[in-house]
């Protein structure tokens, strides 16, 4: 019988847990109205991106101009499901490390992370939107747009987990090597 000390042992449970805060955050995240979203995960990229190319943010439509396109921050590109990855990603760090000031720090320092990949997204998306209108079909344009985003989510998430590689280094995950 495997006791409740065990049970937290385990190198199951983190992963575990992990998973199970992606698919409450990212289900949290679904439900919230867009009067939250677009100001908490998509004004700051906006800003910033706008900022990067001299460009003036229209808001409250979140809508920039840059190389002779106008671009348009939407719900769409909140990239909430990569706040629900890093999330839970950090919750596995967290339960691994038994850190308290870590579950303390697990949203701002997930909103943080997602935020600036995010901006780095829209910032390659510029030049990739350029390439796209004067060398592929107007077919290909949604399937390159999402090829950028991603690209860059999936390179930061594989910096993040290396991150927690890192972190956790040298440690047991054995059960029987915790005793």
């Amino acid at each position: 019988m495997i006791s409740a000390m065990d049970l937290r042992r385990s190198r199951y449970v983190p992963p575990l847990l992990g998973c199970c805060v992606v698919f409450v955050v990212c289900g949290c995240l679904r439900l919230c109205p867009s009067t939250i979203i677009l100001p908490v995960f998509c004004r700051i990229p906006a800003e910033i991106a706008s900022r990067y190319y001299n460009a003036g943010l229209q808001t409250p439509e979140l809508v920039f101009s840059a190389h002779g396109l106008f671009f348009t921050v939407a719900r769409s590109c909140a990239a909430t499901d990569f706040f629900s990855l890093v999330t839970g990603l950090l919750t596995y760090l967290c339960i691994r490390k038994r850190s308290a000031v870590l579950a303390l720090a697990i949203p701002p320092l997930a909103w943080v992370i997602t935020i600036t990949a995010n901006t780095v997204r829209l910032i390659l998306l510029v030049p990739a939107t350029a390439f796209m209108h004067r060398y592929l079909p107007e077919k290909a344009f949604a399937a390159c747009h999402q090829a950028v985003g991603t690209l860059v989510f999936l390179t930061a998430f594989i910096l993040l987990w290396e991150g927690v590689r890192y972190i956790n280094r040298g440690e047991p995950t054995q059960l029987d090597s915790n005793r």
